[in-house]
């Protein structure tokens, strides 16, 4: 496959594409998200809003109003599982954030001691944590069930998680059709989109004919017209 278009997704930004040279499915069973947290304001869309955090300095944020609007519900098999990366300071609103997707809260499915810590308001700040929920059941047949929770690996760059989490949920998960929003590359036997999506397996997924979804979210969501 050569490489696809660099798209005017943002005013500011280029997105690297890839078209597949099979279809998407259109629902899957297993998504994995690390949304672009906005801590101060900023917004996805918004081209003025002004940010001191971060994640700005690499990729667009959004706001957890505009998380909640994204149609992330219309790609769920009956039976789906989702697991969420997010933060201390995040974590209530990850929860209504997984909500609004038709999503139940579970546990936290992970931990992630980045081994560097960071100034925190209560104490020194040095772990992610990946959270899970369901709709519906847990997909079927189930792999392993015997994954650790907890893994200590060094930061590298910003927003990237090592890859033994997507190794571990994709052992736990092997027959199930995986996606991954907001993603930084591509991975073996997923779907992946997100703003640094790139590699072998990096696509878009089809655009869904949803009647209750805004425009702008649509095309925030699905950049490509299939």
């Amino acid at each position: 496959m050569s490489w696809g278009k660099q798209l005017d997704m943002f005013p500011d930004h280029k997105i690297k594409w890839e078209r597949p040279t099979t279809e998407p499915p259109q629902l899957f069973d297993v998504i994995l998200s690390d949304p672009p947290w906005c801590y101060d304001g900023r917004t996805f869309l918004n081209k003025v809003a002004h940010e001191t955090g971060a994640a700005s300095d690499h990729y667009p944020t959004m706001t957890p109003e505009e998380l909640k609007e994204m149609p992330i519900q219309h790609l769920c098999a009956e039976n789906c599982i989702h697991y969420m990366w997010t933060t201390g300071p995040q974590l209530d609103i990850s929860i209504q954030v997984l909500q609004a997707w038709g999503f139940k809260f579970k546990t936290v499915a992970f931990v992630w001691d980045k081994q560097v810590t960071n100034p925190g308001y209560y104490t020194m700040s040095s772990v992610e944590y990946c959270i899970v929920g369901t709709k519906g059941a847990i997909p079927k047949p189930r792999g392993s069930r015997n994954e650790r929770q907890f893994l200590s690996r060094r930061r590298t760059r910003h927003s990237a998680k090592p890859k033994e989490f997507i190794e571990r949920i994709s052992r736990m998960h092997p027959e199930q059709t995986k996606l991954e929003i907001f993603s930084r590359k591509a991975h073996t036997d997923w779907f992946c989109w997100g703003h640094d999506a790139y590699g072998p397996g990096a696509v878009t997924i089809p655009r869904l004919e949803t009647k209750d979804v805004p425009e702008e979210v649509q095309n925030v969501l699905y950049p490509l017209p299939f």
